[in-house]
Formats: structure tokens, C-alpha cells, sequence
């Protein structure tokens, strides 16, 4: 999760009103330009409206791509608050990024609001299996995937039944749309662009949080 920064004016661009204020979207750019084979999804990018929503703002770009328009704001009281991120989400959503009191949410709590709303979410932690992000690709749904962008800083937390849960400051959800034999291709709701990882810096930042991941594709 990342505070987020309007993007410049892009090639192909919409105007999203079904949202509070003004929401730019772009269709994806031309990926792999270099001739390298590989699988690419049609997503588009879109701007977080708030400091810690990258969750909600990635499932606005990973439903997006199925002809839906969902918003971020669909999810807050769908998908409620919890101590525990595998459970609701942790903290103040307009807090500041990088911390692990105003934080965020994972897959789990992730899935229900989805079926809701007439998507599917499924929970992998892949845990340096790029097969699990291939295969989705390869299948047509795009993946979001936590990554730790500041390391490992990772540590547990416990639950008041002893339940434990990992957290780490400096992570961030992205949706990836692409792969080739460079590495993975992202669209960023942080900055409502594009972006690219190398396979080995890519999977040194999604093993913090152990390969998590969620898969969207309609219900």
C-alpha cells in the first residue's frame, strides 16, 4: 500500500463517474514490445482513492477486466475491520503507509465481498511457485499479490486465541496482468500506471508475505 499519485495524462484514457470525484482509467499498453513470448491480460490502471485502499482499488483493476466496473468503496463495509488482516481489515484506511497499526487486508477477507459482488477469489500462498501466477495468467485471471517492498521486516502477531498472523511495514498489492520471460507485469494502483519486475526482484518482494495471493475471475 502506497500513497497514491495521479497519474499523467495516458494514450487511451476514460473517464470512470460512477465514483466520488474524478477517476482516470487507461487500457493497457502494448507488454513484452521486446518480442519476448508471453501471456498478457487486458487490465486497466486505476488510482487508489485513499492512502492504505490498494486492496480495494487492485480488485476494482482485476474485476475491470472482465467488462465490470466495481468500486473500491464496495468493499469497506462489506468486508469490515479486524485486528487480524486474514480476518477484516486492520486500521484506518486513510492512515499513513508503511506501518503495521494502519495497514491493511488479505486474501481471505477478501473472498466473500467478491462472491457477493459476482466474482471469484482464490487464496494461494504460493511461496516462490511462479507456477501459481502463470497458470492464472495462462487461464485469463489476473492476480493480485502482496509484495513486501521494503524486505522482510516480517513478524507475528497473536490473536486472543493464540491464532498467529504475520504482518510487515513497507508492503503494497498489485495487480498482476502479465508474464514473460523477463518477469511480471503489474498494473499499480499506487500510481495509476503500469509497472515491470524482474522474476528475481519480484519474487524476493512476494516471499515476505509468503507468495500471498488472489486470483479474480467472474463467479
Amino acid at each position: 500500500m502506497m500513497t497514491p499519485r495521479v497519474p499523467g495524462f495516458l494514450s487511451v484514457m476514460m473517464l470512470a463517474g460512477v465514483l466520488a470525484g474524478s477517476i482516470w482509467l487507461a487500457l493497457p499498453q502494448p507488454a513484452g514490445a521486446d518480442g519476448e513470448t508471453g501471456t498478457f491480460l487486458a487490465v486497466p490502471t486505476y488510482v487508489q482513492q485513499r492512502n492504505l485502499s490498494c486492496e480495494y482499488a487492485a480488485l476494482t483493476i482485476a474485476t475491470a477486466a472482465f467488462g465490470g466496473w466495481v468500486s473500491e468503496y464496495e468493499f469497506d463495509a462489506r468486508v469490515g475491520w479486524s485486528a487480524n488482516p486474514h480476518r477484516g481489515y486492520r486500521g484506518d484506511i486513510n492512515g499513513w503507509w508503511g506501518n503495521t497499526i494502519d495497514y491493511g487486508v488479505y486474501p481471505e477477507a477478501l473472498v466473500g465481498p467478491l462472491a457477493e459482488l459476482g466474482y471469484s477469489g482464490d487464496v494461494h500462498y504460493a511461496a516462490g511457485d511462479v507456477t501459481v501466477l502463470t497458470a492464472h495468467l495462462d487461464a485469463g485471471k489476473p492476480l493480485l499479490v502482496w509484495l513486501g517492498l521494503w524486505g522482510d521486516l516480517s513478524y507475528y502477531e497473536y490473536t486472543e486465541d493464540g491464532t498467529p498472523f504475520k504482518l510487515t511495514p513497507g508492503y503494497h498489492v498489485v495487480v498482476a496482468y502479465g508474464y514473460d520471460e523477463s518477469g511480471v507485469y503489474v498494473s499499480d494502483p499506487a500510481k495509476g500506471e503500469y509497472g515491470f519486475y524482474d522474476w528475481g526482484t519480484f519474487l524476493g518482494m512476494w516471499n515476505v508475505l509468503d507468495g500471498m495471493s488472489l486470483a479474480v475471475a467472474p463467479a
